[in-house]
């Protein structure tokens, strides 16, 4: 912090205190607080942050691979998607059969 910016500082903590104990009104406390800040401003100081521009919202990619999903499930992958849906559909097969075995058996 510079010795400008410590004087309005200052300046700004006697405003306050001022104001809070009543011996300056509201409006007079404003329009104070406004010059001693404009001087500050005239003096090339940072009074206010530049507000960063955020890129616009893009729509999250999806991961490589994931559009062959479903064709590799529904047989139109390569021969490897095919023996894999083949396997499943035994496997759900074998275990229907075993479940009406165990349900129905006398």
């Amino acid at each position: 912090m510079n010795e400008r910016e410590r004087i309005v500082n200052r300046d700004l903590e006697v405003l306050d205190e001022a104001h809070y104990g009543g011996r300056i009104a509201r409006a007079e406390y404003r329009a104070r607080r406004r010059n001693v800040l404009a001087a500050l401003r005239d003096s090339h100081g940072i009074t206010a942050r530049n507000v960063l521009v955020q890129p616009p919202a893009r729509a999250p990619e999806a991961p490589a691979g994931a559009d062959d999903v479903l064709p590799a499930l529904l047989g139109g992958g390569g021969p490897s998607s095919r023996m894999l849906l083949v396997v499943f559909a035994a496997g759900a097969l074998v275990c229907a059969l075993l479940l009406g075995l165990l349900l129905f058996a006398p």
